[in-house]
């Protein structure tokens, strides 16, 4: 089986990243981060192009892996072709975790136990739980320890640390966001014909 890139997730990456870089100007708003170097408002010079490549290769990632998983884990629905409904609920409740996460950063036990438990209900709910909690708890890890290390070379500080350097309740925020990748990915790529 050969690999090559998809140039379907060039829209994802970019409307993910604009995503991202929207509810990441409401963590710098509410004080929940801070980045050392500010260019526009109060958000580093990087921020959006980062957030591109992340898109980029988290979408390139899904069809790699779900490309190669085992026959036990189920990917029928999650590689099949989605809705902009679908898709706009995702993003709506994505995004409205990321708002939460930034005005209630002062109550970071409360958030983690209100977003690891919001996520738990919705995947119950879900379709192929089992690709869906691969996804989410890697890009969950992935995700606080990307920005842990931005913390580390001194690019970005967060109000309250947890562990890599960032607070607990973020991982819960890359889970939920595993919804709108996977709606994403089926709406941006799996819709469309391969050229």
């Amino acid at each position: 089986m050969s690999f090559k890139l998809d140039k379907r997730i060039y829209p994802l990456a970019f409307l993910g990243a604009l995503v991202a870089t929207l509810c990441d100007g409401i963590h710098v708003h509410t004080k929940t981060l801070s980045y050392t170097k500010p260019f526009l408002f109060g958000q580093a010079w990087w921020v959006f192009p980062l957030f591109v490549l992340t898109f980029f290769f988290m979408g390139t990632a899904y069809l790699f892996i779900s490309d190669r998983r085992g026959a036990n884990i189920p990917v029928q629905q999650s590689t099949s072709a989605g809705s902009a409904r679908e898709l706009a609920e995702t993003i709506i409740t994505f995004g409205l975790v990321y708002m939460f996460s930034g005005f209630g950063n002062y109550q970071p036990v409360l958030l983690s136990v209100i977003f690891y438990g919001a996520f738990a209900i919705r995947c119950f709910f879900s379709y192929e739980r089992s690709w869906l909690l691969i996804l989410s708890v890697s890009m969950a890890i992935g995700g606080m320890y990307a920005e842990g290390m931005l913390s580390y070379a001194g690019q970005v500080n967060y109000r309250h640390t947890d562990v890599f350097r960032v607070p607990f309740w973020l991982g819960a925020v890359y889970m939920h966001g595993a919804f709108a990748l996977r709606e994403g990915m089926r709406y941006f790529v799996y819709a469309k014909k391969a050229p």
